[in-house]
This record gives C-alpha cells, sequence and structure tokens, in this order.
C-alpha cells in the first residue's frame, strides 16, 4: 500500500516539477506585467493536475498489469510449446532407439543365419563328398561281384544240375512219405471220430438218464397243492454245484398257478443234491445250468 502511494506521489511531483518549470519559462518569456497573475489560477491547475496524474497512473497500472498477463500468458505458450517439442523429441528419440535395436537384432539374426546357412553348405558339402566316396566304393564292389558273380556261374550251373537231381530224388521219397502220413492220419481220424461218435452217444445216454433220475428225484419230493389241478406243468431252470448241490431255482414258464410252481422249487430243492454225472465236462456243458419240463403227471 505504502509502495503504491509512494508511487503516486512520485508521479505528481514529476509533473508538478514539470508543470513549473513550464511556468517559469513562460514568466521569463512575459513581460512584468503577466508576471503579477493572479495566484488561485496555479492553485486550480494543481488539483485538475493531480487528477490527470491519478488518472494516467491507472492507465499505467492497467497497462502494466495487461503488459504482465500478455507476457505470463506469452511464457506459459512458450513453456507449453517447449514442453511439447521436448515430448516430441524425447518420442522421436524412444522410436529412433527402437528402430535401431530391432535393426541391431535383425542384423545380428541375419548374421547367425547366414552363419548357420554356411554351417549348413559345408555339412552339406561333406555329405556329398562322402556320397561320391560311398558311390565309387559301391560301384567297385558291383564291378568285383559281377566277375565273382560271372565265375561262380559255370560252378553254380554245375551244382545247380546236381542240386536238381538231389532235390528230384528228394521230393519223391517226402512224396512218399507224405502217402504215408496220411494214411496214417487217415486212419488215426477215422479212428478218433468213431470214439468221438461213441462218446457223444455215451453222453446222449448218460444225459437222458441222469435227466430222467433228476426229474424222479425231484417227483418223489413233490406234494401235490390241495388246490392245484391234475395235468399242470412248468418249465424250471436249476444252477448246480459240481456236486449237485441246487444254487438257484427258478421257474422260467408258468402253468398258469402259481401255488403249482412254488411248489415244484420247493421240490428241486428239496431234492438236492441232484444226481449229476462224473464227467466235469459233460457236467458242465448239460447239466451246471439246465432247463426242464416239471410234470408230475408224467410217467417215467
Amino acid at each position: 500500500m505504502i509502495q503504491k502511494f509512494g508511487l503516486y506521489f512520485a508521479l505528481a511531483l514529476i509533473l508538478h516539477l514539470i508543470l513549473f518549470g513550464a511556468f517559469g519559462i513562460n514568466i521569463a518569456d512575459e513581460p512584468e506585467v503577466t508576471k503579477q497573475k493572479p495566484l488561485p489560477e496555479i492553485i486550480k491547475a494543481s488539483i485538475l493536475d493531480d487528477e490527470k496524474i491519478q488518472q494516467e497512473a491507472n492507465r499505467l497500472k492497467a497497462q502494466a498489469e495487461s503488459k504482465r498477463i500478455a507476457q505470463n500468458k506469452q511464457q506459459k505458450d512458450l513453456e507449453n510449446k517447449r514442453k511439447k517439442e521436448q515430448k516430441l523429441l524425447q518420442e522421436t528419440k524412444h522410436k529412433r532407439q527402437q528402430e535401431e535395436k530391432k535393426a541391431k537384432k535383425l542384423a545380428l539374426k541375419e548374421q547367425q543365419r547366414l552363419k548357420e546357412l554356411n554351417k549348413q553348405k559345408v555339412i552339406e558339402a561333406a555329405r556329398l563328398a562322402k556320397i561320391k566316396k560311398q558311390k565309387r566304393a559301391a560301384q567297385k564292389r558291383l564291378d568285383e561281384l559281377k566277375k565273382a558273380k560271372q565265375k561262380a556261374a559255370e560252378l553254380a550251373m554245375k551244382a545247380e544240375q546236381k542240386r536238381q537231381h538231389e532235390l528230384l530224388v528228394k521230393k519223391q521219397q517226402e512224396v512218399a512219405k507224405r502217402q504215408r502220413e496220411v494214411q496214417e492220419k487217415a486212419a488215426q481220424l477215422k479212428k478218433q471220430q468213431a470214439a468221438e461218435i461213441a462218446q457223444i452217444a455215451q453222453d446222449k445216454k448218460t444225459t437222458i438218464s441222469i435227466t430222467a433220475a433228476i426229474q424222479q428225484s425231484v417227483n418223489s419230493r413233490w406234494i401235490r397243492p390241495i388246490t392245484s389241478n391234475k395235468g399242470l406243468r412248468c418249465m424250471i431252470r436249476v444252477k448246480l454245484l459240481p456236486t449237485g448241490d441246487v444254487m438257484d431255482v427258478q421257474v422260467v414258464k408258468s402253468s398258469g398257478d402259481s401255488i403249482f410252481d412254488r411248489s415244484a422249487a420247493n421240490a428241486v430243492r428239496k431234492a438236492s443234491p441232484l444226481p449229476v454225472p462224473k464227467n466235469r465236462a459233460l457236467f458242465s456243458k448239460h447239466f451246471r445250468v439246465f432247463t426242464f419240463d416239471f410234470n408230475p403227471d408224467k410217467i417215467i
């Protein structure tokens, strides 16, 4: 505040000195009559000059402030421009560094590729030289083999003639031997077939006999239900152990009378163990799981 009023005071003082100087010059030039003008007019002019000085000071201050604002804005714009240019320069520098790095990497890769290619060329040249050497050696062996074959051809012809004669004799002997073997096999097969037929007949007879024995054993343990009529029959599936013990009983075809069916199944369980053949193969084939017609009215 003090500095502000000091500025105004200094400006007013300067303007007063200028005015007094001007008045002094005018007084020196005018005659003496003029020098004795009344003083009140000078005081009035001095008051008016103070207002002008205040206005001029305000104008100068506003002008200085406007100039300062303009300078600040210009300086800020310059700073922003400088920052943008610096950022662009950094980005350009970074991009250039990246491109240089990429170029170096590509150059190194190309150098390695050329090095590997030269290595492959050397290897391929060595391989071709080796193949060429092998071909020469192979050709030499072929020539030697050709000579050996030509030399051995005459001996082979004589040996072949002898071998053909011996082979003919051997074939005749083998034919005679095979004929004897065929005859022997035929006689053995005929004997085996006769034995198999006899065994089949025996197994069939045994199967029929044991089946009848099982049905008789079941019938002997069956008790006719009071509510069941005569002439009923059902199909029963039985699972046996090799000892003849009953593992499971199922009625696979009902008589139409559930009481009759249950009585038949109970009879099978009561008859356990059932008669079975001593031949395990025959048991496994026909009696391990078998189905029979339970018909108690049928005379066995």
